[in-house]
């Protein structure tokens, strides 16, 4: 698999990044921005009280220490993303490790494409949920809470599924409608072309752009829809990105028709591509309770399909991910050496 030893060394690496982040605490607070609520997790020097966030009938939550104060120093920024029909709950498990290992992570429901608000042409809107991500990150940058507290040559954007393609916009990824219409043709198994096709997207609308030159990496989750984006411009990314995909095959979410591609089709010069075993699409959402499979019923493949434990995934993934991220400056300046 391309650059494989590449990513085993990561993971090698993360074996001691894990044991420090244990010995951090996380802060959380909500927040009003750019017209609605984001949730915010960063490190902290508080250590009570202890309360849960993110947590419901069905996924467990993580711990925090609420509206505590944000640790010293400056602090890298990562925006999470989620993913179709998701809500920003989605990934705090991995919020909490990030925070945990010195981030400021932001995370909110994307307007027309969450759980709590769905906007059924929301294909027809295309630069809506980067153009999102951007002005949060305006916001934040500006906030007295937390803004004073972000390195800004350190800003990045983790989304899973239709979040990484929000992430690949932003990165500089031009998306062309027609080309995503041409490779989906009359398929009717493919869950991103029945998702796309449902959402009003055809072939005459125009190329849509929402490059965001303040990121300065992405993590692509189990991403959809990398064949829509031009080759020129993912060949143009100057910026790290790493590809995480699950590795239990799907039908609807064929490995060689969408992971694959991202490998084949991303600069292997500045891009890293794993496929995470024993995970599936769902992996990278959080940890489901005991019952929760019984209780979902027709959606309980949220929960279930895996062939490793969850709990498990999520550290290896947090780890590879944290490890890329930390690494990511190393991997421009060899590009720049002379």
């Amino acid at each position: 698999m391309r650059l494989a030893n590449s990513l085993c060394a990561f993971l090698f690496c993360s074996l001691t990044t894990g044991l420090a982040m244990a010995e951090e605490m996380v802060g959380f607070r909500q927040l009003s921005l750019a017209d609605g609520p984001v949730m915010i997790w960063y490190p902290t020097e508080q250590t009570a009280p202890i309360s849960k966030v993110a947590e419901n009938k069905v996924f467990f939550g993580v711990e925090v220490v609420a509206d505590a104060p944000v640790s010293s120093g400056n602090h890298p920024l990562v925006i999470l993303s989620h993913g179709y029909s998701g809500l920003w709950r989605n990934q705090a498990w991995l919020a909490d490790y990030l925070a945990r290992a010195g981030y400021v992570v932001a995370a909110f429901d994307h307007a027309g494409t969450s759980y709590s608000s769905m906007d059924p042409p929301w294909a027809t809107k295309l630069a809506r949920r980067p153009h999102q991500i951007s002005e949060i990150l305006t916001a934040l940058l500006a906030n007295e809470t937390v803004g004073g507290r972000i390195d800004q040559s350190r800003i990045s954007v983790i989304g899973h599924s239709l979040g990484g393609s929000s992430a690949l916009f932003l990165a500089g990824g031009i998306f062309e409608p027609a080309r995503l219409i041409e490779a989906c043709g009359n398929d009717t198994d493919k869950l991103l072309c029945k998702l796309y096709r449902a959402g009003g997207l055809s072939k005459d609308m125009e190329a849509v752009s929402a490059h965001d030159q303040r990121i300065s990496s992405i993590v692509l989750l189990d991403m959809e829809g990398v064949r829509a984006f031009t080759p020129e411009s993912l060949g143009a990314i100057n910026i790290p990105v790493l590809a995480l995909v699950s590795g239990v095959e799907d039908p609807a979410l064929p490995l060689h028709w969408e992971g694959r591609q991202q490998a084949a089709l991303l600069p292997t010069s500045i891009s890293r591509y794993s496929e995470i075993a024993g995970a599936t699409h769902f992996s990278f959402m959080s940890l489901c309770k005991p019952g929760a499979i019984e209780m979902l019923e027709e959606e309980a493949y949220v929960c279930k399909g895996e062939t490793a434990p969850r709990e498990q995934l999520h550290q290896q993934i947090a780890q590879t991910v944290i490890t890329f991220l930390n690494s990511g400056r190393q991997m421009v300046s060899a590009l720049q050496a002379p």
